[in-house]
């Protein structure tokens, strides 16, 4: 099986399984749309839209040949590749597959034992989300030290300890 119909068998698990709406899939997508000179092309991504509109990328999807054996070298290979991918696209997601086998790899902290639990598409929007609002929390978070100075240097006297736990 060529890498074309691979990709087309996940476009319909995507859909029919993880119930990805149509409109949310993005095939061929160059890596440089992420980050200018950045090469190689993601057979499949699927987003979700943030707060402004924008698409996000939740999974991304590496198809092969189906003779291809995702084992040894090549195995390595694909995953060093992946995670070079993550790194440009901060997906957390990554399906690589040759029609006949699928690893998923998942660097949001979830972990799915088979492909029967892989998250669908509103796990995955919903997850998005949660981590938009930990990392917002994140960045609104003002320390306040128990002394009342609010010296994010601690050069007052009270320690490097402002008791919010963060």
């Amino acid at each position: 099986m060529s890498q074309e119909l691979v990709k087309e068998r996940v476009l319909k698990y995507l859909i029919e399984d993880l119930f990805v709406p149509q409109d949310m899939i993005d095939t061929n997508v160059s890596l440089s749309e992420f980050e200018e000179g950045a090469e190689g092309v993601l057979d499949v991504v699927v987003n979700v839209k943030d707060k402004e509109d924008y698409f996000a990328p939740v999974l991304i999807i590496r198809c092969t040949d189906d003779d291809v054996e995702l084992e040894g070298d090549t195995l390595q290979k694909e995953i060093e590749f992946l995670e070079y991918v993550d790194n440009i696209t901060m997906a957390g997601r990554m399906i690589l597959t040759n029609g006949d086998q699928m690893m998923y790899a998942d660097w949001t902290g979830e972990e799915y034992d088979t492909e029967k639990s892989l998250p669908t598409y509103e796990q995955m929007e919903r997850e998005f989300f949660e981590a938009e609002e930990v990392v917002e929390e994140h960045d609104h978070h003002e320390h306040k030290h128990e002394c009342g100075c609010g010296d994010d240097n601690h050069e007052c006297g009270c320690g490097d300890d402002c008791g919010c736990k963060h």
